[in-house]
């Protein structure tokens, strides 16, 4: 059994909040306790890279992307 993580936002598409590790990366609300890491963010300038570790504010956040259904068709067993 996989397991599915959808990938943080970039970098470029984050508040200086989100950036900084204060607020959700999804939702944008400020963290306080529960929190969990999202994954890294990947960003760049140029030679510089930005990328950072983000997170988010748990599995009930409401912004959060979930699984996607699955494209299979046919009959399961």
């Amino acid at each position: 059994m996989s397991s599915w993580k959808r990938k943080p936002p970039r970098v470029a598409d984050l508040t200086r909040a989100q950036y900084s590790g204060w607020d959700c990366c999804w939702c944008g609300k400020r963290l306080a306790h529960g929190a969990r890491s999202a994954g890294r963010a990947q960003g760049s300038s140029g030679a510089y890279d930005l990328s950072v570790e983000v997170y988010e504010c748990g599995s009930r956040c409401p912004a959060r992307p979930r699984r996607p259904t699955s494209s299979r068709t046919g009959d399961t067993p």
